[in-house]
C-alpha cells in the first residue's frame, strides 16, 4: 500500500473519529446535564425518598410522638425513647447542615430560622415527658399546647426554607443550561476547527509531499531499470530536495561505474585469452612458454605471478623426473626386504603358535591337577570329619564302660549286704528253732516256720554267691572292653593327626597347583597375545611388500607421464626410463601349522 493511500485512509479515519466523538460528547452531555435523563432520574429518586421518609430536620414525626404522648400518658417510657432517638437524629443533621457549603441563605433558613422554634419544641417535649411521668394532666395539656405552638412556628420557617430552595434550584438549573449551551458551542467550534485542519493538512501533504514523492519514486524505478531519466525537484530545499539530489548522485555514480565495468570487461577478456593460450600450451606438456606474456598494466601482478608459477612448475617437473629413477631403485630394495621380512615373520608366527598350543596343553594338565588336588583335599577333610566323629563315639563308649564298672562295684556292695542279711536271717532262724524246741508242742508251728526261713536264708546266700561270681566275670569283661576302647581311641587320635597332616599337605599342593595354573594361564594369554601380534605383523609386512610393489609400478607410471613434459634443461626431450618389471607382489604363504595365516588386506592405491 502506498503512502498516499495510507494518508487518505488515515485522514478519513480521523474525520470519522472526530464526528463520532462529537456525537458521543453531545449525547453524554445531554444525558448528564441538569434536567437531562440522568438528572431527572436522580431528582425523582430524591423526591421518592423524601416523600417516604420524614426528614430529620423537620419535627413532624416528633410532633406526632408528642401528640400520642398527650393522648396516652401511660406510654411515656416508649414515647420518651422514641423522642430521644428523633432528637439525636435532628442534632446530627443540624450539625451536618451547619457545616455545609450550601448557599448561606439556605443554611441560615434551616439552621437558625427553623431551629429557634424547634429548640422551644424540644424543651416543651421534655416538660411533657416530666408531666406524664408525674401524672400531671394539667401540666401535660399546657406543655402540649406549647409544643403545638412551637411546631406551627417551625413549620412556617420550614415552608419558607423550602420556597427559597426551590427558587435557587430553578436559578441553578437555568445557569446550568446556559453553561451547557456555551460549552457545546465551544466544543463544536473546536471540532470543526480540528476537522478543517485535518482536511487542510491532507491537501497540503498530497500536493506538496505525496505527488513529488511519487514523481521521485518513478524516476528512481526508471534509473534502477537502466533507463536514462532526469531526476525532478533538484531545486527544492526540503527533505525531498535532499532525496532528489542523493538520487541524482547515485545516477551519476552508476554511469561512471558502468563505464569502468566496460573497460574492466575488455581487459579481463584480453587477460583470459592470453591465459587460455598459456594453459593450452601447458596442457600439451610444453613448459617452456609463459615468459613472453604481456598483460594490461592493471594485471601486471597477475602476469608476474603466472610467470613465477610456470617457472616453479617447470623446476618441480624436472626435479620429479630426476628423482623418479632413484625412488624406483629404492622401492625395489624395499620390496625385496619386505618379502624376506614377511617370510621370517610368518615363520616366527608359526613357532609362537606351536608354543601357544603347548602352553595351552600344559595349562589344561595343571588345571586337571588342581581339580584332582581339590577333590583329594575334600576327601581328606571328609575322612578327618568321620574319624573325629568315631573318636567322639569311642570316648562316649569308654565313658559308658567306666560307668558300668562303677555300677558293678556298687552292685558288689549290695550283694555283700544281701549275703550278710541272709546270714543273720539264718542265725535268727536257728535261734527261733531253738526257742520253738524249748516251747514243746506249742512251738512246733513256729519251728516249721523257722526251718523254712533258714532254708530261704541259705538259698539267698547261694544266690548272692552266684551273683558275685557273675559280677566278677562281668567286671573283668568290662575292664577288657575299657582297655580295648582306649586302644581304639589312641588309634583314632593317630588317624585324626595323620588326616590333618594329609589335608594340610593336600591344600598346600592344591594352592601351589592353582598358583602354577594361574601363572601358566598368564603365560598362555601372553603367548596368545604375542601370536596375535605376530600374525598382525606378518599381515602388515605382507601389506608393506604389496604396497612397495605397487609403489614401484606407480613410480614407473609417474616417470612415463613426466616424460611427456618439455622444458629447456632436458637433452633431446627423451623420456625417463624406469624398470617396473623387477618388482613383483609376493604370493600369500601358509603357516607351518597347516592353517592359512589371515593377513590384513592391502590398501588400494589410486592411480592417476
Amino acid at each position: 500500500m502506498s503512502i498516499a493511500k495510507r494518508l487518505r485512509i488515515g485522514s478519513a479515519l480521523i474525520t470519522v473519529a472526530m464526528l463520532l466523538a462529537i456525537v458521543i460528547a453531545a449525547y453524554g452531555i445531554n444525558l448528564v446535564r441538569i434536567g437531562g435523563p440522568i438528572g431527572e432520574q436522580i431528582q425523582a429518586q430524591s423526591d421518592y425518598v423524601a416523600d417516604i421518609l420524614p426528614p430529620p430536620e423537620y419535627v413532624l414525626e416528633p410532633f406526632l410522638e408528642a401528640t400520642l404522648l398527650a393522648s396516652h400518658p401511660e406510654e411515656v417510657d416508649m414515647r420518651a425513647t422514641r423522642l430521644a432517638a428523633l432528637r439525636k437524629a435532628y442534632d446530627e443533621r443540624h450539625a451536618y447542615w451547619n457545616s455545609s457549603t450550601l448557599d448561606p441563605a439556605l443554611v441560615t433558613a434551616l439552621t437558625r430560622d427553623a431551629d429557634a422554634p424547634a429548640q422551644r419544641f424540644w424543651a416543651e417535649v421534655d416538660q411533657m415527658i416530666a408531666a406524664a411521668r408525674a401524672h400531671d394532666a394539667a401540666q401535660l395539656a399546657r406543655s402540649y399546647a406549647s409544643v403545638s405552638e412551637a411546631y406551627a412556628a417551625h413549620r412556617t420557617r420550614i415552608d419558607t426554607a423550602v420556597t427559597l430552595a426551590g427558587k435557587q434550584q430553578a436559578e441553578l438549573k437555568a445557569h446550568s443550561e446556559t453553561t451547557l449551551t456555551i460549552t457545546a458551542i465551544a466544543l463544536l467550534a473546536l471540532a470543526v476547527t480540528i476537522l478543517a485542519l485535518a482536511i487542510g493538512s491532507r491537501l497540503y501533504l498530497t500536493h506538496r509531499v505525496m505527488a513529488p514523492l511519487g514523481q521521485l519514486v518513478e524516476a528512481t524505478d526508471a534509473l534502477a531499470d537502466g533507463a536514462e531519466r532526469s531526476v525532478p525537484h533538484l531545486d527544492r530545499v526540503d527533505e525531498l530536495g535532499h532525496m532528489a539530489r542523493a538520487v541524482d548522485t547515485f545516477r551519476r555514480a552508476a554511469a561512471e561505474r558502468a563505464a569502468q565495468e566496460a573497460q574492466a570487461s575488455a581487459e579481463q577478456k584480453e587477460v583470459a585469452d592470453a591465459l587460455g593460450q598459456v594453459l593450452r600450451t601447458m596442457a600439451a606438456g610444453d613448459l617452456r612458454g609463459g615468459a613472453a606474456l604481456r598483460f594490461p598494466e592493471s594485471y601486471a601482478a597477475v602476469n608476474r605471478d603466472l610467470n613465477d608459477a610456470v617457472d616453479t612448475l617447470r623446476s618441480m617437473v624436472q626435479a620429479v623426473v630426476e628423482t623418479t629413477t632413484e625412488i624406483g631403485g629404492a622401492s625395489d630394495s624395499i620390496a625385496r626386504a619386505t618379502g624376506d621380512l614377511a617370510q621370517r615373520t610368518e615363520s616366527s608366527a608359526a613357532v609362537i603358535e606351536q608354543t601357544s598350543a603347548a602352553v595351552g596343553r600344559m595349562d589344561a594338565r595343571l588345571r586337571s591337577t588342581v581339580q584332582a588336588a581339590h577333590k583329594s583335599s575334600d576327601g581328606s577333610q571328609a575322612t578327618l570329619a568321620a574319624a573325629g566323629e568315631v573318636r567322639v563315639r569311642a570316648d562316649g563308649a569308654m565313658e559308658a564302660m567306666n560307668r558300668v564298672s562303677s555300677s558293678a562295684a556298687g552292685i558288689d556292695d549290695v550283694i555283700e549286704g544281701l549275703d550278710k542279711i541272709a546270714f543273720q536271717t539264718r542265725v535268727l532262724a536257728m535261734n527261733a528253732a531253738v526257742e520253738a524246741g524249748r516251747a514243746g508242742e506249742a512251738g512246733r508251728g513256729f519251728a516249721v516256720v523257722a526251718d523254712l526261713v533258714s532254708t530261704l536264708a541259705m538259698r539267698a546266700e547261694e544266690e548272692a554267691k552266684r551273683a558275685r561270681t557273675q559280677l566278677s566275670a562281668t567286671q573283668q569283661e568290662v575292664a577288657v572292653a575299657v582297655d580295648a576302647v582306649g586302644l581304639v581311641h589312641g588309634a583314632l587320635e593317630t588317624i585324626v593327626a595323620s588326616c590333618t597332616d594329609a589335608v594340610a599337605l593336600t591344600q598346600a599342593i592344591a594352592s601351589d597347583n592353582a598358583a602354577q595354573a594361574e601363572a601358566i594361564g598368564e603365560i598362555t594369554s601372553a603367548v596368545t597375545q604375542l601370536d596375535r601380534i605376530a600374525q598382525q605383523n606378518a599381515g602388515m609386512v605382507t601389506e608393506t611388500s604389496a604396497t612397495a610393489a605397487t609403489l614401484a609400478q606407480d613410480i614407473a607410471t609417474l616417470a612415463a607421464r613426466a616424460a611427456a613434459f618439455r622444458y629447456d634443461s632436458r637433452d633431446g626431450d627423451a623420456p625417463v626410463a624406469i624398470e617396473p618389471g623387477r618388482v613383483t607382489e609376493p604370493a600369500p604363504r601358509r603357516a607351518p601349522t597347516g592353517r592359512t595365516v589371515r593377513l590384513a588386506p592391502s590398501r588400494t592405491l589410486q592411480r592417476t
